[in-house]
């Protein structure tokens, strides 16, 4: 199963996008300072996708991971986030994907890029336990 996670956001923050106006309205609409955006995970795999699973930078999600050395919130995924989105969501959606095949449900791969959060040393075990490799 290939993972990975995206920000989707609802308006464009780098050069304005072309729009549609009447010659009243030109000028009156202005950007936004934040766009709003959704942070989240998902699995896809030959059999189906797994659903999404929103984290840190989503817009009005509450954030409990704190960043020991600052006392903040993290800005982005951290390691333990990491960890729980594994735990909790990745591996238990890619057990139903491939069990629903009739695929014995502990022998797939879960395959992610090396961003600094998945490479922790704390989701290395998480992946042996499910004899995955990451």
């Amino acid at each position: 199963m290939i993972t990975d996670s995206s920000i989707f956001r609802m308006h464009s923050m780098g050069k304005p996008a072309s729009s549609w106006c009447t010659q009243a309205t030109m000028g009156t609409v202005g950007r936004p300072k934040h766009s709003l955006g959704v942070h989240c995970y998902m699995g896809m795999t030959y059999w189906g996708v797994t659903t999404l699973k929103l984290v840190t930078n989503t817009h009005k999600l509450a954030q409990k991971y704190i960043n020991p050395k600052t006392k903040r919130a993290f800005t982005g995924v951290g390691s333990k986030e990491y960890n729980d989105v594994l735990q909790q969501h990745l591996i238990p959606e890619g057990k139903r994907l491939f069990h629903q095949t009739g695929m014995r449900a502990d022998k797939w791969k879960l395959q992610n890029d090396n961003a600094p959060a998945h490479k922790a040393k704390e989701n290395g075990h998480l992946c042996k336990q499910v004899d995955q490799a990451c």
